[in-house]
């Protein structure tokens, strides 16, 4: 094997010599020139000189060009100084400018709505506490069209860092988006109240708070910021808060009160009792929420009671609600499809929208000609309409009735007969809630009263009490959808007086109207008025027709007894008259009448006579039989919500609440029926129901024909109780 060799350089140096030499021998003339400083120097100026010139040109050229621009910038001036002029606006910044809008229009509805606004943030913060409401309201005078308000509740008190945020800031709350039934909705109420009479009377806001026995009460006085829409505190105090509604020790002093709020402000107002007031405001709050104790003491300091007629909370709803397919819109649903978690059609249907299920999903499906797999992410807006015009074909079930919580018929009653007991009704229908239904996704259900005679008015129109989650409406009747749907029914047909079967009915009436809705569509910010609908408003008429039934009845039966009574009277004198005037001319005594008497009214007569005496309820029933035959038949009473007792005589059977009686009466005789409910008040009582079973109800003033149904108008109540609803 040969030897290789390797020449390495020993100099570093040397090999970068040599590459230079080769490059000096390929350009001999660049290594042979020489480099004079002169030459530099000339060159230097010559290409100073040269980009120095074109600078010129450079700058000398824009600003000719230039000048256009300016000249139209001055045009546009006017343009450029209004955009610099343009900000955002605090949206407590533009209510304060825009007060109206909210109710703070005049004196009086500005006292109304700052009430209003305190009161419904208590009630509901006590019902999401489990906590049964007790109010205190009162309203004072400062001097000339100055009132301090005060609202205090019993509440879970607020923690004291969340104070300025809750009463200092608007649009600021728990509810807004929740999908809920509540009564606020939008957190603007309370703070706009404050804002009000900061603006108006320059005092400042005061709010006592305390949270639970652990804690001390806290007193926090603040204004509203509304530039930057939010609350400062001026001072912060820790104090002893004595519950003055409590009985106090044996040293006379109150023991303290556990949790609860209290907010006191000033406001430029004006107070009055007639209506619409504050009053009134009140009165309509007891009788939709019969379950809240209300004390309200007036300037005058005289205290008015709505006391609670009921012990239970009503139900809280079981979950928030999603948009029903029925009544989702185009736009809603393609934004809805594009932020949807879910990853295929058939879950997003499932998931995102309520009252879906299996079969409703694949027929709406088909109908669309979609796949179940489809990302809904991808929809487009020709997919999306065929979704819409699939749902509008498609049954689909109404919503669940855990999502909203009317007052039902039990208690809509009870707080009718609680507040209006100074009018003595004479009759009350029983209150209908309607299953729900839905208007642009979102449902709603209504409820309906009515009550007649007593002391109401007789030639007015009919009082119309308009509620909506269990809040008083008290202005803008006019533009309400519920007053329009009472104004578009002939209630002519009902029994009540209409001119040319338009307009407000009139009569001795109060119609009751109720809406209850995850999302009230009201008319404006104020929340007085409930817009003009066709779902809302159909679904009011039907309620009110279904209710005005059970009134027709009972004025028809009224009618009937009256005539029996005025003809009952005329044959009671005449022929009496008549007897004794022909007695004497023929010298014979006067005959027994009886069988006369029965032969012309030919009516079994049943009245009742109800006594409340020693905590308790006496009533005694009167059977009289006007007829030329015996009258044999059963008679069942009840007096709802109570149970008879020490009845005489001794009742044949009784099924639940009821007591049976087996009457036989011989013609022209009588017979008595007594008995007593224990625990019974005036304001407890709905009233005694009076049933005949095995004979002709035409012959019957006084009495209903037994149906095997408690009232004939109750049905949909029942039904509504079966799902939960009542």
């Amino acid at each position: 094997m040969g030897q290789m060799t390797f020449d390495f350089e020993s100099d570093d140096n040397e090999p970068k010599k040599s590459q230079g030499k080769e490059k000096q021998e390929v350009k001999p003339e660049v290594q042979e020139k020489k480099i004079d400083e002169k030459d530099i120097q000339s060159e230097v100026k010559e290409k100073e000189d040269t980009q120095s010139e074109l600078k010129e040109k450079k700058e000398t050229q824009p600003q000719v060009k230039e000048k256009k621009p300016k000249k139209k910038a001055k045009r546009k001036t006017k343009a450029h100084q209004l955009a610099k002029e343009q900000r955002d606006i605090p949206v407590s910044e533009f209510f304060e400018q825009n007060r109206h809008i909210l109710g703070f229009d005049n004196p009086t509805h500005s006292l109304i709505t700052a009430v209003k606004e305190g009161v419904d943030n208590s009630l509901d913060a006590c019902e999401q506490a489990g906590i049964l409401p007790d109010l205190k309201i009162e309203i004072g005078s400062l001097g000339k069209d100055e009132l301090s308000i005060a609202i205090e509740d019993n509440g879970p008190g607020i923690v004291e860092e969340n104070v300025p945020n809750v009463f200092g800031r608007l649009l600021y709350g728990s509810r807004f988006g929740s999908g809920k039934q509540s009564r606020g909705q939008q957190g603007i109420g309370i703070s706009a109240a404050i804002m009000y009479g900061q603006l108006t009377t320059g005092r400042s806001a005061t709010i006592s708070t305390r949270i639970s026995e652990e804690h001390l009460a806290t007193r926090i006085t603040m204004k509203l910021d509304t530039r930057n829409n939010r609350g400062n505190v001026e001072r912060t105090e820790d104090f002893i808060w004595k519950d003055e509604e409590r009985e106090p020790n044996e040293e006379g002093i109150h023991p303290e009160k556990f949790h609860g709020t209290r907010v006191e402000f000033a406001i430029k107002g004006r107070y009055r009792e007639a209506r619409p007031s504050v009053l009134e405001y009140l009165k309509s709050t007891a009788i939709v929420n019969p379950h809240a104790k209300i004390i309200f003491i007036n300037p005058d300091e005289k205290v008015f009671l709505f006391d609670r007629g009921s012990p239970d909370l009503p139900k809280l709803p079981s979950q928030g609600v999603k948009p029903h397919p029925h009544g989702v819109e185009l736009g809603q649903l393609m934004r809805m499809a594009h932020h949807s978690k879910e990853y295929q059609m058939g879950h997003f249907l499932r998931k995102d929208l309520s009252s879906m299920g299996t079969k409703s999903i694949s027929d709406v499906l088909i109908k669309a000609k979609l796949s179940p797999y489809v990302r809904p992410q991808d929809i487009t807006r020709l997919e999306a309409k065929a979704l819409i015009e699939s749902f509008k074909t498609t049954s689909i079930r109404t919503p669940t009735s855990g999502i909203l919580v009317p007052i039902g018929p039990k208690l809509i009653k009870l707080g009718l007969k609680q507040v209006l007991e100074e009018y003595r009704p004479d009759f009350y229908t029983l209150p209908i809630s309607r299953t729900p239904s839905v208007f642009a996704g979102t449902p709603f259900l209504v409820e309906v009263g009515m009550v007649y005679g007593g002391n109401l008015p007789k030639d007015q129109p009919v009082q119309i009490l308009r509620f909506a989650n269990r809040v008083p409406l008290l202005y803008q009747a006019g533009g309400c959808a519920i007053t329009k749907a009472i104004q578009g029914i002939n209630w002519r047909n009902y029994g009540l007086e209409q001119k040319k079967g338009k307009g407000t009915p009139s009569g001795p009436a109060i119609i009751l109207v109720h809406v209850a809705s995850t999302n009230i569509p009201f008319t404006s910010e104020a929340k007085e008025a409930i817009a003009d609908i066709s779902e809302i408003k159909k679904e009011i008429k039907l309620a009110l027709r279904n209710n005005a039934k059970t009134l027709s009845k009972h004025l028809k039966k009224q009618k009937k007894r009256a005539k029996v009574s005025e003809k009952f009277d005329l044959v009671q004198k005449v022929l009496p008259a008549i007897a004794e005037k022909t007695a004497s001319v023929v010298g014979k005594p006067v005959p027994n009448l009886d069988k006369v008497v029965a032969a012309i009214m030919d009516v079994v007569w049943i009245e009742e006579e109800v006594e409340f005496v020693n905590g308790q309820i006496e009533i005694e029933v009167k059977i009289i039989n006007y007829r030329l035959r015996s009258a044999n038949f059963k008679l069942r009473a009840e007096v709802p919500g109570h149970e008879i007792k020490e009845a005489e005589p001794r009742p044949g059977k009784r099924e639940g609440n009821h007591v049976i009686w087996s009457v036989g009466l011989p013609t022209t005789e009588s017979a008595k029926y007594k008995f007593t409910v224990p625990q019974g008040t005036r304001s407890s009582f709905e009233g005694l129901e009076l049933w005949v079973e095995g004979i002709d109800s035409t012959n019957i003033i006084g009495a209903e024909a037994w149906t095997g149904v408690i009232d004939p108008g109750i049905n949909e109540a029942m039904e509504a109780e079966k799902q939960g609803l009542a």
